[in-house]
């Protein structure tokens, strides 16, 4: 997986999904796991920057990157 890579960037392919040619754009990761019947629910945020499409970050939980 990519790391860096400025808002906007349309080199390369998003990270998660692997398309190429759309406007990508830096987050992090986040894994959510949901709330059972025996353990509370979780989410965790990785620290890597991946770069990612518009359609990935519309579906997929994430934290932008480079919030300022």
């Amino acid at each position: 997986m990519s790391a860096g890579g400025g808002a906007g960037a349309a080199d390369g392919a998003c990270d998660s999904c692997g398309v190429e040619g759309d406007v990508l754009t830096p987050v992090r990761r986040t894994y959510v796991t949901p709330e059972a019947w025996d353990t509370p629910g979780s989410s965790r945020t990785l620290d890597e920057v991946e770069r990612w499409c518009f359609a990935c970050r519309s579906h997929y939980p994430h934290e932008d990157a480079f919030d300022g």
